[in-house]
């Protein structure tokens, strides 16, 4: 099946060397690399909180030229206790008494300092929070799509002939993360008979840098001249695969299948977006931040992130090479319809997904419907649902 958007990125070379370029700089924060990134005013030298040891903070002190500094969210910053307006979403936190790891973890990792002896307030007045810049901003959504925690450390620092030989430019970046979400592929087809429907088929969407793909399971033989019963389920491997009881999300994937199964035909976008866009081992902290008493929106602000981080441009994408114009969508949540149809796609109805809550998830949906602006009623009815 063709596809314009990929076809016209195979043919630029410009596009590919920026999908390539943020495949390597997600790959270098992983690994605990410093990356020198090339700005149009000057250098900087970037690396994750998370995956740093001694020698790269070193590295960073002896490089620097003129500033040092640990960037942090916005959401993060409040949580810490810092006066933080509320326009902002990043900050540059500079320090005045030196920068050991320790105290980087702490101010970087809630679910960090839970086990240390360190306290944040005790060293924050060392801290001085600061406006950031657009290339800041960049740098962030490079540690958002690489799935760390959103906390790096950065120098503006000269780059030297060995870092030049590996440095990525600031403008790839921005046309790497762009490109990322609108060049989806087709690889991969075929019949998956299920349990609730033996009529099934599962289609693989790739996107261009190698990345995770996304899947789209057929049910039946839906009538793409109608509005298609459809629903966007993003992946939680603790609730689809494990059955946790945490969540309704493993119930909601069997139920939207056989829902769609009983009504002649559906299509359930599987989307590679684990714990709301922010990924497993995050979601995993955010497990242990609920455990101590914050909810399930708290919890992802705590961490830094905001309190949905997903992304239906994939969907949207899918949605097109599947050629289906148009959907009944099953969700209980408004801002999936305003996404989809702010893409392009007109949903001509929302359909209510409903599944009973349990004693473990009563508070996190409780939260989704309160805070969330999920549409079900968590007082009078006592079968809730909410998305992960």
């Amino acid at each position: 099946m063709n596809n314009p958007i990929t076809d016209s990125l195979s043919k630029s070379p410009s596009a590919l060397r920026q999908l390539v370029q943020v495949d390597r700089a997600i790959s270098e924060l992983r690994r605990g690399r410093s990356l020198p990134i090339k700005c149009h005013d000057d250098n900087r030298l970037i690396a994750s909180v998370e995956t740093i040891d001694p020698a790269i903070i070193a590295q960073f002190q002896s490089d620097a030229k003129d500033l040092t500094y640990l960037l942090i969210t916005g959401q993060r910053a409040k949580y810490l206790g810092f006066d933080a307006p509320p326009h902002e979403t990043i900050y540059r936190l500079i320090p005045t008494k030196g920068m050991p790891l320790a105290q980087l973890r702490v101010i970087a990792d809630p679910v960090w300092a839970l086990g240390s002896t360190q306290k944040a307030q005790a060293f924050l007045s060392t801290w001085t929070l600061a406006a950031c810049d657009g290339t800041d901003t960049l740098c962030m959504q490079l540690a958002k799509q690489a799935e760390l925690l959103p906390a790096l450390l950065i120098s503006h620092a000269p780059h030297t002939s060995e870092h030049d030989e590996w440095s990525i430019d600031i403008d790839d970046v921005l046309g790497g993360i762009a490109a990322q979400s609108r060049s989806l592929r087709i690889v991969s087809e075929a019949k998956v008979p299920l349990e609730d429907v033996e009529m099934a088929r599962v289609i693989a969407f790739r996107p261009n840098d190698g990345g995770v793909e996304h899947l789209a399971i057929i049910v039946g033989e839906p009538d793409l001249a109608q509005p298609v019963l459809a629903r966007l389920h993003s992946e939680c491997f603790t609730g689809d695969l494990l059955g946790s009881l945490r969540c309704d999300c493993g119930p909601q994937l069997r139920g939207a299948i056989a829902h769609m199964a009983q009504a002649g035909g559906g299509i359930l976008l599987y989307l590679a977006q684990e714990g709301r866009g922010i990924g497993l081992i995050n979601k995993l902290r955010a497990y242990q931040l609920q455990d101590i008493g914050l909810d399930t929106v708290d919890a992802n602000l705590a961490l830094g992130f905001e309190e949905d981080e997903r992304n239906y441009l994939p969907a949207a994408q899918i949605l097109r090479l599947l050629k289906v114009p148009s959907v009944r969508l099953m969700t209980n949540n408004p801002k999936k319809v305003a996404a989809l149809e702010g893409l392009g796609i007109k949903v001509t109805e929302r359909v209510a997904h409903i599944i009973q809550a349990n004693r473990y998830n009563e508070g996190y949906l409780f939260t989704k419907g309160t805070r969330g602006g999920h549409l079900f009623d968590l007082v009078r009815n006592p079968k809730v649902s909410n998305e992960q």
